[in-house]
């Protein structure tokens, strides 16, 4: 055995040794139980106060009700011109049926999908784009995004266009 490998066994049967020795030595129980009787009164004395203290703290139900408005479906987007309504289920049907043949359509390219954590990102024309963002100065906005289609809605008129990803109907067909 070379020096190295006698000193790597040496070191493995000083730690087997004292490993064995803390295993097996008898240790007063009774010392151990006061030690962690006292610790586990602490800590629920202290996990009562903190329960007591968010109990009386206003503030913090104030930013829960806030939070959970917040989570709430809106009705209608601040942000958007009046009368746009966000929830779109009793038009969509005809809005999908109509949009194909619906006037004007903008010359608008959907080239590339993007999705970061939960928000996702639609590139159209080269530039990226999240829901509710204007995509030009005609009233159009996207509406929703899809890894293979993006609704684009118009605030002057009920009608969708769906513009599907350039690559997918290359592959696709359709």
């Amino acid at each position: 055995m070379t020096v190295r490998e006698k000193i790597i066994v040496s070191i493995m049967a000083a730690t087997v040794l004292l490993g064995g020795y803390l295993y097996w030595w008898p240790v007063t129980i009774d010392s151990r139980r006061v030690v962690q009787n006292q610790s586990d009164g602490q800590a629920l004395e202290f996990a009562r106060n903190v329960n007591q203290k968010f109990k009386e703290d206003t503030a913090l139900n104030m930013d829960l009700f806030i939070i959970r408005s917040a989570e709430r479906n809106w009705e209608k987007d601040p942000f958007l011109k009046k009368g746009t309504l966000l929830s779109d289920t009793p038009q969509r049907d005809a809005a999908v049926a109509a949009s194909p043949n619906a006037g004007i359509q903008p010359n608008l390219a959907y080239t590339g999908y993007l999705e970061v954590g939960t928000q996702r990102l639609a590139i159209i024309n080269g530039i990226e784009y999240t829901s509710g963002e204007a995509v030009d100065g005609k009233g159009h906005y996207v509406r929703r995004i899809h890894p293979h289609q993006v609704e684009i809605g118009n605030q002057h008129t009920p009608g969708v266009i769906i513009l599907k990803l350039i690559e997918y109907e290359a592959i696709t067909g359709k």
